[in-house]
């Protein structure tokens, strides 16, 4: 007999089977029952067979058959050949497992059980054979292996997945014991560092020397210095190949120590970044370059100055006031578009590829340049703010010299430049551009080919105008301008007629000057709005005085350079539309315009003279004299009158260059058949020179100030119109 706890009793006699044994002695039937109670109580999954009945089962745990999904009686009908799921664990397969079992009494083996449901699952059989009476029992324990299977499939995956996220990544790992010195590396590090395991035996002294030597020092000491603080490093550095390429990598690692402080492990991963790097260099191409012209862009000129800014306690820049530090040239091509649009794109590029080219030739070689926008340059070069203006003229000399290298160009325009003083003008990278540029402006408003150093007082005008800019906007959506009227008179003083003048005060009250206030109307296109206003209010006034009775002369009406240019015939077609509305001819008004207007454009302002000349309205050239229309000109253009400029009637008894003139144009304006008026008359002695050379017409303080339109009711009242 065996007892389960305390192995084989001695034989002491038959006993009957359902008697009790006395002392601690039990029957062989109490042990089988007190076998199958364990059983069912048991969690695990136990089964109780019978070895010389070909494994026949006599009892099982409840774990047994639920976790199969059978009952208890489904189970032990099935016996072992009915649990199997695998075809191949036939009756001769379930025969040698027996077999094995009697020859040895413990062990384990793999199988697949078939559930209730169909699912086959893998098993571990655990087994243990009894000796009961002369009987062999098998004690059997089946432990489920589908969860094992699935963790160490899901641990497989996730070690190939490990390999591929290496490769694909180029990132390897390391593992270092200090107590042995080995040095442990996966796939992806050999790979990296392309080099065959078994062949190639790693050590930190051979991970050095793969390092490059310019970076090896490098290395060393922040892996040791992780050492001393204990902390996580990080450092990339390059690998030199034995083939003499280069690689950059990214190492990162840390340290574990025990509790003496002594390191234990130092893992780590490295990963090659060759190709990160690379992509950051193009990237940085793609930001900092200008693809045209090569050059550095604006980005790349900010960045360099705010290192040279960085580097300004060393550089002797410290000081806001210093004689030593940088100059920045801002230069500018004059008219480039202009250039663009006679002669297209194609040699606008081709004009700034070849000025960067020749300024990158001869500039020194510690110059920056820089293409900022359009064909603006930025050039920054070591100099004493002394020294400034006489570098901007070498610059502007060497485009000169290089005239002939523009030979393939139809023209090379002349270069305006702006320049300010680092630090003399700002220590902040934007401020110093921004100076820059505002002393171009300046320079391009003064003339083409200047140039002009900033000041704060150029900052402080240009401030100035913007806010007057702002002001005038505000002041055409608010109609806060006025018209006054100025007298003109014939040779004998008799009124024929008034130029209307726009007149403005800013929101202090103080007059704002047409020659400030216009041009920047021009350009900032708001003179459209201005002149369309003038037109009405003049209408608006002339029907107000002839409803009163008054036959008002002529009333002439300047218009400027920008309304001449609108396309398509706008403007004749704007004022005759104006006109009409308000019930009046075209032949009620003299159109001024100047020179310089009308060679603006020629061939667009020819087209509105024609058209406004055709609808009844009367043309004078203004400020004849002071620009460079042609006799041509005047002889193709529908002019009716010229307006000599006053800058030769002031000067006209002083200087005989000027009273020639004058006589020459007046002399002119009778062979053309034009009426001739002289401007800015002020004195009884000009009025009568005028009149011996037989001027027609004039104007002037002599014979009335500009006024309000009440006061110039009063002088058509007393005129008797």
């Amino acid at each position: 007999m065996f007892d389960l706890f305390r192995g084989p009793a001695p034989d002491r006699g038959e006993v009957p089977a359902d008697e009790p044994l006395p002392g601690d002695r039990l029957s062989d039937h109490e042990q089988l029952r007190l076998l199958r109670e364990a059983l069912s109580l048991s969690q695990e999954a136990f089964a109780l067979s019978d070895l010389d009945q070909g494994g026949a089962f006599l009892d099982c745990s409840l774990a047994a058959h639920q976790r199969l999904g059978y009952s208890r009686e489904e189970y032990l009908a099935l016996g072992p050949a009915g649990l199997q799921a695998d075809a191949e664990h036939d009756e001769t397969w379930i025969s040698a497992h027996l077999e094995q079992m009697r020859r040895q009494p413990s062990g384990s083996f793999h199988t697949r059980h078939r559930s209730r449901d169909g699912r086959a699952i893998e098993v571990l059989v655990e087994y243990r054979v009894l000796d009961h009476r002369g009987r062999r029992l098998v004690l059997a324990l089946h432990r489920d292996r589908s969860e094992l299977l699935q963790t160490q499939h899901r641990a497989a995956r996730l070690h190939e997945l490990l390999l591929d996220a290496e490769q694909l990544a180029l990132v390897g790992s390391w593992e270092l014991i200090h107590a042995t010195g080995e040095l442990v590396w996966s796939a992806g590090t050999f790979r990296i560092f392309e080099a065959t395991p078994g062949a190639f035996i790693p050590s930190y002294e051979r991970f050095l020397a793969a390092v490059h030597p310019e970076d090896r020092e490098m290395v060393d000491r922040a892996y040791h210095m992780s050492l001393q603080t204990r902390q996580p490093y990080q450092v990339k550095h390059r690998l030199l190949l034995a083939d003499g390429r280069e690689k950059v990598v990214q190492e990162r690692g840390t340290t574990s120590f025990d509790a003496s402080g002594a390191p234990l492990r130092s893992i780590g991963t490295v990963q090659d970044i060759t190709q990160l790097i690379e992509y950051e260099r193009k990237l940085e191409r793609a930001a900092y370059i200008d693809p045209l012209t090569k050059l550095p862009n604006r980005q790349a000129a900010l960045r360099y100055l705010q290192e040279v800014l960085q580097e300004g306690p060393q550089q002797g820049l410290e000081a806001p006031t210093s004689a030593a530090g940088l100059g920045v040239f801002n230069l500018d091509l004059d008219q480039f578009q202009a250039f663009n649009d006679s002669f297209g794109p194609k040699a606008g590029d081709r004009l700034l590829v070849a000025v960067s080219r020749i300024l990158r030739r001869d500039l020194s070689p510690e110059a920056f340049l820089a293409r900022l926008e359009s064909d603006e340059f930025l050039i920054l070069e070591r100099g004493d703010l002394s020294q400034l203006e006489a570098q901007a003229r070498r610059l502007q000399l060497l485009l000169a010299q290089a005239a002939a290298e523009f030979q393939h160009l139809p023209l090379l325009p002349s270069v305006s430049i702006g320049v300010c003083h680092l630090p003399s003008h700002g220590m902040e990278p934007q401020a110093l551009l921004q100076a820059a540029n505002t002393a171009l402006m300046e320079s391009k408003r003064r003339c083409k080919g200047g140039i002009c150093l900033y000041s704060d007082a150029i900052s402080l005008r240009i401030r100035q105008r913007l806010a007057l800019e702002a002001e005038l906007e505000q002041a055409v959506s608010q109609q806060a301008f006025r018209l006054v009227f100025q007298p003109q008179v014939d040779r004998q003083g008799e009124l024929i007629g008034a130029e209307v003048l726009l007149r403005w005060h800013d929101h202090h009250g103080s007059p704002i000057p047409p020659s400030v206030f216009i041009p920047l109307a021009e350009r900032s296109g708001q003179i459209h709005a201005i002149g369309a206003w003038v037109i009405e209010e003049s209408c608006r006034q002339l029907v107000a005085w002839r409803q009163r009775g008054l036959q008002v002369p002529k009333l002439a009406i300047n218009l400027s350079a920008t309304q001449l240019c609108l396309p398509d015939g706008e403007l004749a077609r704007t004022l005759i539309a104006t006109v009409r509305r308000h019930g009046l001819e075209p032949e009620a008004f003299e159109l001024e315009i100047t020179e310089t207007a009308l060679i603006h454009d020629p061939e667009t302002s020819r087209e509105e003279t024609m058209a406004l000349h055709r609808a009844g309205f009367q043309l004078a050239i203004d400020d004849f004299g002071t620009g460079y229309a042609s006799l041509v000109s005047l002889h193709l253009l529908p002019v009716d009158k010229i307006k000599i400029d006053l800058s030769f009637i002031q000067r006209l008894q002083a200087n005989d260059t000027d009273h020639t003139i004058v006589k020459s144009t007046i002399l002119l304006a009778q062979e053309l058949g034009l009426q001739a008026m002289a401007e800015g008359v002020e004195s009884e002695e000009q009025w009568r020179i005028l009149q011996e050379l037989g001027c027609d017409l004039y104007q002037g303080y002599l014979f009335g100030f500009p006024m309000a339109p009440e006061a110039f009711e009063e002088r058509l009242r007393a005129s008797g119109s």
